[in-house]
């Protein structure tokens, strides 16, 4: 391959890592350099200083205690919520037949119903015509 053409390959990003050490030694061993060729060399030498640069990485491990403090925290949430779903539950207005009503026009409506079938119970009953007419 061309050096130009490694050159523009690797300002596109798309270099091997064997052609990006290729592309530096070129560019050590080369004295009069264009103005890309000193950002590119920048670049690799910069790359190169990161990559020999130790990360130290630590994690940290969660306790126990830890942990256990945040189950109880979850717990106390959850018997909250429950708490509060127990106190805004819906009130009945009454009880009809063992049924909780929770609507007072539903009740009106077991109210009237009862109330006429009380009426109806204690209608005289008329077997027939005669009984409701007298002939004089």
């Amino acid at each position: 391959m061309e050096y130009n053409d490694i050159l523009q390959r690797y300002f596109e990003a798309q270099t091997t890592t064997a052609e990006e050490r290729a592309l530096a030694q070129m560019l050590a061993q080369k004295q009069e350099l264009t103005d890309e060729e000193r950002a590119a060399k920048a670049m690799l030498s910069y790359a190169e200083q990161v990559e020999q640069t130790p990360v130290r990485v630590q994690l940290h491990q969660r306790t126990t205690r830890a942990r256990s403090w945040q189950m109880a925290l979850a717990a106390a949430c959850v018997v909250a919520i429950a708490v509060g779903a127990w106190f805004m539950r819906p009130k009945p207005y009454c009880y009809v037949n063992g049924r909780a009503i929770y609507s007072i026009d539903e009740a009106r409506r077991y109210a009237e119903g009862m109330f006429n079938d009380l009426a109806m119970a204690e209608l005289p009953q008329i077997n027939s015509l005669e009984e409701l007419f007298t002939l004089e």
